[in-house]
């Protein structure tokens, strides 16, 4: 037997479907919210990466060029550990030819990226501080490759002014 619903049923009936249909809506809504406010972030990052391309596009020949003269400049490392040697060895000769005294001569790990390769050296030199300032001006040029990643100068008060310079400098190989 079937009966008619009443008019109250009816009514509860409907609301409970609105009720339904509008919690439905309403997670839909969210998700869509949520989907819409993602996809804005993704296009503020992608602007903001083809702003960078572009401004890196207009400054292309200027670092091929660059890129080109690194190519044909920066020497190979050939095997790590005679390499590691050799600088040791140049760094203490051009040290000694300007009077310095190089102690406590430290071979660091060989660290790199991408890009390069570094042979990090870390010693110790004493001597007159004119000294001292022309073997670390001497030291850096890019023709050698080579940076100077720590450095801490100290200057006695005898005189004649001597000063000890700790030093950890790479030197730069292609990778």
């Amino acid at each position: 037997m079937k009966r008619r619903l009443t008019t109250s049923e009816k009514r509860l009936l409907i609301f409970c479907i609105s009720v339904i249909a509008m919690v439905g809506v309403f997670f839909v809504w969210r998700g869509h919210r949520d989907r819409l406010a993602a996809a804005r972030q993704k296009i503020e990052d992608y602007q903001g990466r083809f702003n960078a391309a572009v401004a890196a596009a207009g400054d292309a020949p200027f670092w091929q060029e660059r890129q080109k003269w690194l190519d044909a400049k920066m020497p190979a490392m050939g095997d790590a550990g005679k390499a590691h040697s050799s600088f040791l060895e140049h760094l203490q000769i051009s040290a000694r030819e300007r009077g310095l005294t190089v102690a406590s001569p430290v071979l660091l790990k060989t660290e790199g990226g991408p890009h390069h390769r570094e042979l990090p050296i870390s010693l110790q030199v004493t001597g007159p501080d004119s000294a001292v300032f022309r073997w670390l001006a001497d030291l850096q040029s890019p023709e050698r490759f080579q940076l100077i990643k720590y450095l801490l100068l100290t200057s006695s008060s005898a005189r004649p002014a001597r000063m000890t310079c700790n030093i950890t400098i790479s030197r730069l190989f292609k990778p």
